[in-house]
This record gives structure tokens, C-alpha cells and sequence, in this order.
């Protein structure tokens, strides 16, 4: 805080106190200078004198030394002040942007319950160093827990409304093709893999691969029927997927 003092006193005070010389010297000096300067009035007007603007602009070499002496000293002064400041300036700035970013990642976990680095760094349009970064800090802060989920961990705000099951199901809803499988079970279980697959238009392989990790995750149930296998909600995740929907907790599910 003394240096921004410091600034603002050489920056703003040493002009002043420049005009203020001058002042002095032609209000006090003039017997030295040989002018005056006073109010005009009509005895002071000659006959045949245009007195309406300057005759001309005066360039810096042509003012007198002590002048352009005070000007070059004053430019001086504020560059000093400036060099001086620059890196606090430039810090500021750094922070202002680093706060930005770290509450557009904050509000994207609040809008997006249980999403990824990747969906941070898609969604925002940030490179995944920064927004690892910033999901550091915001952990080191307890404003996000992490969740496990394989490979890629998931974020949630830190408050009592993510209990265990809602963390695992908020991240499957994050993903189109899970939520739409996901949904479909619930409100038909004991759906096969073809029926699943037919009704959505979605390869074999790719529910396959969905139905297992949810599968593994204890969020569907998997009786055997014969060749087949046939899927319905845990029912300990049933109820709290009806929660997490009903709440608004994870955006865009119908």
C-alpha cells in the first residue's frame, strides 16, 4: 500500500508543485523576465491588433530552458512511478483473471454436479492445466470434494446435498447416452441389452459398454434371464435418482 502512496504522490504532487514554480516565477520574478501578465481590458487594446487566438503554436524547443526543464523532469518522475508499478499492476491483473476463471470453474461444478476435467475444460473453453489448477485451489478451500469414478474423478460442491448415491449417480446423467439409458430403465425395468438398444437407436456395443460401468458402479441391478440379462435400478439408488432429478441437481434431465 506505501508504494501505491508513493506513486500517487510523484505522479500527481511533482506536476503541481512544477506549475507551481512557474507561478511563483511570473507572478515574482518579472523584473528579471521584463513582462506582466494581467486581466485584459480596453485600455490595453492597440488600434489595428487582432487580439482573438494565438498567433501561432509554440513547439517544445522553443519555451524557455528552466521549462522544458520541469517537463523532461516531470516525464522522468512518472516513468520511474510507472516502472515501479508495473509489476504490481500487472499482478492485479493476473488476479482479477485468476479469479474469473476460478469462479466460471466453481460455477460450472454448481450447474453441473459430477462433472470431469474434460467437461470443465470443454465447457469453459479453458486448457486442462488451468482448470486442474483452479480445481486444486477450490478443493485446498473445501469449496469441491472429488469423487471416484475410474479413471476420470468427478466434482461436486461442498454441502450436505450430495450424499454418497447422489454423487454416483449425478455423474452418469452428465452423459447423454447414460442418461438416456438410465432413464429408460427406470421407468422400464428388466429391459435386455437389444431392447435398450432398439429403443434408442444406440449400437449394441455402446450400451454394453454404459450398462457395465453402471453396472460395476451399483447403480443397475443385472438378473440373468436365460441368454439374456435384464436391468433395473438398485433399489437403494431409485428413490435418490427421483431426488436428484426432482432438485434440479443435475441440469438439462427430463
Amino acid at each position: 500500500m506505501n508504494k501505491w502512496i508513493l506513486a500517487i504522490l510523484i505522479l500527481f504532487l511533482v506536476p503541481l508543485l512544477a506549475c507551481g514554480v512557474v507561478y511563483v516565477e511570473s507572478e515574482y520574478n518579472t523584473a528579471e523576465s521584463e513582462y506582466v501578465v494581467v486581466p485584459a481590458s480596453e485600455e490595453t487594446y492597440e488600434p489595428g491588433y487582432h487580439y482573438e487566438g494565438a498567433d501561432r503554436t509554440l513547439t517544445f524547443w522553443e519555451l524557455p530552458l528552466k521549462l522544458q526543464m520541469i517537463h523532461i523532469f516531470t516525464v522522468f518522475l512518472a516513468a520511474i512511478g510507472l516502472a515501479k508499478l508495473s509489476p504490481l499492476i500487472l499482478a492485479q491483473f493476473n488476479l482479477i483473471f485468476a479469479n474469473k476463471n476460478r469462479n466460471d470453474v466453481f460455477e460450472h461444478i454448481v450447474s453441473n454436479p459430477g462433472c470431469s476435467v474434460a467437461d470443465i475444460s470443454h465447457g469453459l473453453e479453458l486448457n486442462r492445466g488451468t482448470v486442474k489448477y483452479h480445481l486444486k485451489k477450490l478443493q485446498s478451500e473445501h469449496n469441491i470434494i472429488v469423487s471416484d469414478h475410474g479413471s476420470s474423478p468427478r466434482f461436486f460442491q461442498n454441502n450436505s446435498k450430495y450424499r454418497d448415491q447422489a454423487r454416483i449417480i449425478a455423474p452418469f446423467l452428465q452423459d447423454e447416452n447414460q442418461k438416456r439409458i438410465l432413464l429408460m430403465i427406470r421407468d422400464k425395468p428388466g429391459m435386455t441389452n437389444n431392447e435398450i438398444s432398439e429403443g434408442l437407436d444406440i449400437t449394441n456395443s455402446t450400451v454394453s459398454y454404459h450398462l457395465k460401468k453402471m453396472t460395476t458402479n451399483e447403480l443397475l441391478l443385472a438378473e440373468k434371464d436365460g441368454r439374456y440379462r435384464r436391468y433395473s435400478l438398485d433399489p437403494r439408488m431409485e428413490s435418490e435418482l427421483d431426488t436428484v432429478i426432482q432438485d434440479g441437481i443435475v441440469i438439462g434431465t427430463v
